[in-house]
């Protein structure tokens, strides 16, 4: 049975959209989604992040691994009933970190749903690609019906990550035909610290991957928005302090990051926008553009509320 996914959004308390990447992008986040206009990708037209033997991050090293170079750390099975699925079922496993729903009246059929917690081996095919890292531990469900039964609609499912922002993460599938990590769209609920998506396949192993790539050169625009020195930052969390430097007069401005953006499935070569009053102390406001080298101010503390 092929194993691949068809992720669709799920709306939840304090939103961030974020579109998944391709080996040559960084992801994009827009604050306030026009959730009724997006278009969902279809298996064919998922971007593909080859995969290697980048060492894995936040795993102890094990003693075996077995199949996909996985262990199982921990397994929970709920068996449940037509009637209850009519009713709407929510999933909770491993202290709440793995939840899976099945909404009203999704199908009719006896079931039962399997979750797994993973750990990856040393060795396993399955480890995070260069540039990557893991942002939460792996989890597995499978959903078995009694009868063969048609989706009405897609489940929803959400995971944990493990640190206390945003900071550049998404959800992935594995495709274990592929061998790859492939990006999901989803949402964040960065309230609650976790990533929400949907899906219409009964079977996943899903995580939260952390990408590291970071854009430190290319072209900074301007807009008007705080009037301060602020800028919107695509690769940098809220709060972070940054150095900008015009590369073609040497004049650089410290700005503290206060937005997302820009949009680089719009603009790819777009580093940074500035607001106003930031940008017409490095440049022109009547060139609208300059080319920029950004690099950190100062460590990056700050954690998204």
């Amino acid at each position: 049975m092929k194993k691949n996914l068809i992720f669709l959004l799920i709306l939840s308390l304090s939103l961030v959209f974020i579109k998944p990447a391709s080996a040559q992008e960084v992801f994009t986040v827009d604050p306030q989604p026009d959730l009724s206009n997006i278009q969902f990708q279809t298996e064919s037209s998922n971007p593909v992040i080859e995969n290697n033997s980048a060492p894995v991050i936040g795993v102890p090293a094990l003693a075996q691994a077995v199949d996909l170079g996985i262990v199982v750390l921990n397994t929970t099975r709920f068996d449940f009933k037509k009637d209850e699925v009519a009713k709407g079922k929510k999933f909770k496993a491993f202290n709440n970190q793995f939840i899976f729903q099945i909404d009203k009246e999704t199908f009719a059929s006896d079931a039962s749903l399997e979750m797994k917690e993973l750990a990856l081996g040393p060795q396993s095919i399955m480890a995070a690609p260069e540039g990557f890292q893991f942002a939460s531990r792996i989890y597995e469900f499978n959903l078995v019906t009694a009868q063969e039964v048609t989706f009405a609609q897609p489940f929803w499912f959400s995971v944990r990550y493990l640190e206390n922002d945003y900071f550049r993460k998404t959800m992935y599938y594995f495709d274990e035909q592929k061998l790859q990590w492939i990006g999901i769209e989803s949402l964040v609920n960065n309230g609650l610290s976790k990533i929400v998506s949907k899906t219409n396949f009964k079977y996943a192993k899903v995580a939260i991957l952390d990408d590291l790539n970071i854009m430190s050169e290319g072209v900074a625009s301007w807009y008007k928005y705080k009037s301060c020195n602020c800028a919107a930052s695509p690769d940098y969390p809220k709060g972070t302090k940054l150095k900008v430097t015009n590369v073609d007069n040497g004049k650089s401005i410290i700005v503290k990051v206060n937005d997302w953006g820009p949009d680089r499935s719009v603009h790819p070569n777009r580093v940074i926008d500035l607001d106003v009053v930031a940008f017409k102390q490095i440049a022109k406001k009547s060139a609208g553009l300059c080319k920029v080298k950004v690099e950190l101010a100062e460590p990056v503390t700050a954690a998204l509320k």
